[in-house]
């Protein structure tokens, strides 16, 4: 979003960095290797700004926190007298939780192809109907151009890749960061990446205005390395397929894959042992986790209309579960709106 308004954000007007060196939201990209340019160095610009509140965060909870009982639970700090932020672990790394690789990638997808390569669509026409939310026919009509892009989940390279892409570049990232244990006792003391943002990616969403994929403004991220929510069309194999396109064996802090199957897609026992392979294929995909809700969208549905006849509805939400009646309505939203797979 800042990238295409040259740093300014939409919301406020305040210019937070400039991709051009000038003032104002005015910018023009002559071809998609200016938009990649930018989109690192901007990711450079706020990477710097995270380790930076890091660093803030640390110093206060050694002051404050001590956490003793939590470190003397972890090997080593017992032995060096240390708690868990003053360098007592053994091994000590930070894991970035990333939120919204695949909403990058889509749409990258879309500049690229609509903007650069057919030339279907300007850039100023397509950030003016962002800027409208996608409002109105010719902004709905362009909508429908952008939607019609190849997404990620769907096994095709052309998108598949651009999303490794946003990976690769925060991954080269990392090795020059330290955190503030560095040189204190244990051994890493560095950062690593990680798409297990448990439910965040529905609130992050509420900030970020419409983006060229077809996502409208306040409407959730994408969770963890799933498909953006709705974009994966071609069945659950396709899904696993663009997955284990990405760097997942560099994913030192866990990469968290959300499927939704209706329950007659496991009903009887040949379907149960689809089910066996498709978890095989998994694995041998290299992919790192995956996790499942095994209900269908009619129910969830009616769960959020009448909570008093779901009570004990147990829903995966990302990374944990909790019982459906008890999530905010966005989250059940968010829930729904994930891809009901029918079969393998």
């Amino acid at each position: 979003e800042l990238v295409l308004n040259n740093g300014v954000d939409p919301a406020t007007g305040v210019q937070l960095i400039s991709v051009n060196g000038k003032p104002g939201r005015d910018i023009e990209f002559q071809d998609y290797d200016e938009v990649w340019a930018a989109w690192k160095k901007f990711l450079k610009f706020y990477t710097d700004l995270a380790v930076e509140s890091d660093y803030v965060c640390d110093r206060s909870l050694k002051k404050h926190d001590s956490d003793a009982f939590a470190s003397s639970l972890i090997d080593n700090c017992m032995q060096c007298g240390k708690t868990l932020k003053n360098g007592g672990a053994e091994f000590d790394f930070v894991s970035q939780s990333n939120i919204g690789t695949s909403i990058i990638g889509d749409a990258l997808a879309v500049l690229k192809k609509l903007v650069f390569e057919e030339k279907k669509v300007a850039f100023k026409e397509l950030r003016a109907a962002l800027d409208a939310n996608w409002q109105g026919e010719k902004n709905q009509k362009m909508r429908r151009l952008a939607l019609s892009v190849p997404k990620f989940g769907n096994d095709e390279d052309y998108v598949d890749c651009l999303t490794a892409d946003v990976y690769e570049s925060y991954l080269e990232l990392l090795p020059a960061y330290h955190n503030e244990r560095y040189g204190r006792g244990p051994f890493g003391c560095g950062y690593t990446m990680s798409t297990s943002n448990i439910s965040s990616y529905v609130p992050c969403g509420m900030d970020v205005g419409a983006t060229p994929d077809g996502r409208y403004a306040g409407a959730p991220l994408n969770e963890g390395a799933s498909p953006c929510l709705g974009a994966d069309r071609r069945g659950p194999t396709a899904v696993l397929k663009s997955v284990s396109k990405l760097p997942n064996q560099r994913m030192a802090g866990g990469q968290l894959l959300n499927m939704k199957f209706s329950p007659s897609a496991l009903a009887g026992e040949d379907n149960l042992e689809k089910f066996v392979a498709f978890l095989e294929a998994n694995r041998i995909l290299g992919n790192f986790h995956i996790q499942f809700n095994i209900v269908s969208s009619e129910e969830l549905r009616d769960a959020k209309l009448h909570p008093e006849r779901h009570q004990n509805l147990m829903v995966r939400v990302a990374g944990y579960c909790a019982l459906f009646t008890s999530l905010i309505p966005e989250v059940q939203d968010a829930i729904i709106a994930r891809t009901e797979m029918a079969g393998f």
